[in-house]
């Protein structure tokens, strides 16, 4: 048999497999690494997530509950507390080396950089690596942020009728929201009805259906249509309390004099009306027209400080409640208390209208509320501006006149907190 001359590059090569064994073990074993930390990461930034939005949520609880003294601002520190104690609570308890808790009041990144009511969180958590530290000797940081909102609600319009045309209907030279904005519930293609050539000025127009401007008026402020309905924000304000309270007359009180009369809060069974040249000044407290509305007509002049009007029916039948004097009327709302913010406050169940006309010496602060009530607004005033309301949540509302009218619920709105994330 003949031998083949020897090769050195013939024959098997011994530990050939091996090699390519351990090379192929170390490619499974980084696949395996980064599949294991990578699931880890994501468990772990889901769980910063969670506690990065829980921490924000409760700095912003903070800069509602201490809204009315500090304006949204965190002054003594207690939202940036409360923020890290609930970041511990989650298990990230700001250590400096495991995880790092930051919390901005008000941020200083993102669409609401240096707003006040707004906090922003960032949770850093630095995650030990398993395999992965075969490859990279650092732990791996986690990043999440959170961004909240925390101050009253900024009411505006909010018309709650959920179907039909006109459920706004503005025929007025200038209407302006001021800091609030229209929002329409209707689902009707004509729930919002610009029919005058004038001004209309919101922050913001949230229509649940459609719009139209037959008038060619100039809206300002940015629209939104096809949203969802608004919720009633008001629903969970309680009625007054009748138990206790001292009946101040047990039949309709007719004012129409000269004299100076001063009324005190109360029960008054039939409402009240003002007529003539009368000067009344209501003192603070809650006034419960027990039937029959409340009505200031002609030149009466009417002064009411920290005042709020309830209208219901009972001793007698529903009336309306009408404003409309040439004289002056001002009724601003109670600063604290359960009805703080609220200047009329109509029984739910009642479709009673509510009418207030001004002729430049009308200041109505606090917000009108009838949550069936179609309410009709005029600004008759050709020279000076009436506040014709602080806000208005209603059925519907038809605004019109040739004066300016300004709804402006200014530092003292109802207890309606708006606390929710905004990144």
């Amino acid at each position: 048999m003949m031998r083949l001359p020897y090769s050195r590059h013939a024959g098997p090569r011994h530990g050939s497999a091996l090699v390519w064994l351990l090379l192929g073990m170390t490619a499974i074993i980084g696949i395996v690494a980064l599949g294991l930390d990578g699931g880890r990461m994501m468990d772990e930034r889901r769980h910063a997530q969670v506690a990065a939005d829980a921490a924000a949520l409760d700095a912003a609880a903070d800069l509602y509950r201490n809204y009315w003294v500090n304006l949204g601002k965190d002054t003594n520190g207690t939202a940036r507390t409360g923020a890290l104690n609930s970041a511990a609570a989650n298990g990230f308890a700001n250590d400096g080396s495991q995880n790092t808790v930051t919390v901005n009041v008000p941020p200083l990144s993102g669409n609401y950089t240096g707003q006040a009511s707004y906090v922003e969180v960032i949770v850093q958590s630095n995650l030990p690596t398993s395999f992965g530290r075969i490859f990279t000797l650092d732990d791996t940081p986690v990043l999440a942020r959170s961004v909240a909102l925390g101050q009253p609600r900024k009411i505006g319009l909010i018309l709650l009728r959920k179907s039909g045309p006109n459920a706004l209907l503005n025929q007025a030279v200038a209407l302006t929201l001021v800091n609030g904005s229209i929002i329409v519930d209707s689902n009707d293609s004509a729930a919002f009805n610009q029919s005058s050539f004038g001004v209309c000025l919101a922050s913001r127009f949230d229509i649940t259906g459609n719009y139209i401007n037959p008038g060619g008026g100039l809206l300002l402020g940015s629209i939104h249509t096809g949203v969802r309905p608004t919720l009633d924000p008001l629903a969970f304000l309680p009625i007054p309390v009748t138990s206790g309270v001292p009946v101040m007359s047990t039949k309709p009180l007719a004012i129409n004099s000269v004299l100076p009369t001063i009324l005190q809060p109360g029960i008054y069974q039939g409402g009240i009306q003002i007529n003539g040249l009368s000067s009344v000044t209501m003192t603070p407290g809650v006034y419960i027209m027990d039937g029959g509305g409340f009505q200031v007509n002609n030149s009466a002049l009417v002064a009411g400080l920290e005042v709020m009007i309830y209208n219901t029916q009972g001793s007698y039948p529903a009336g309306p409640i009408q404003i409309n004097s040439m004289a002056k009327v001002i009724l601003t709302a109670p600063q604290a208390g359960t009805y703080q913010g609220m200047s009329l406050f109509q029984n739910r169940s009642l479709t009673e209208p509510m009418a207030i006309t001004g002729y430049g010496l009308t200041t109505i602060t606090g917000v009108v509320y009838g949550a069936q009530a179609p309410v009709n607004v005029t600004g008759s005033a050709l020279v000076g501006v009436d506040v014709l309301g602080g806000a208005y949540v209603c059925d519907s509302i038809h605004v019109q006149g040739l004066g300016g009218i300004n709804v402006d619920l200014g530092l003292n709105p109802p207890r309606v907190p708006e606390v929710h994330l905004v990144e």
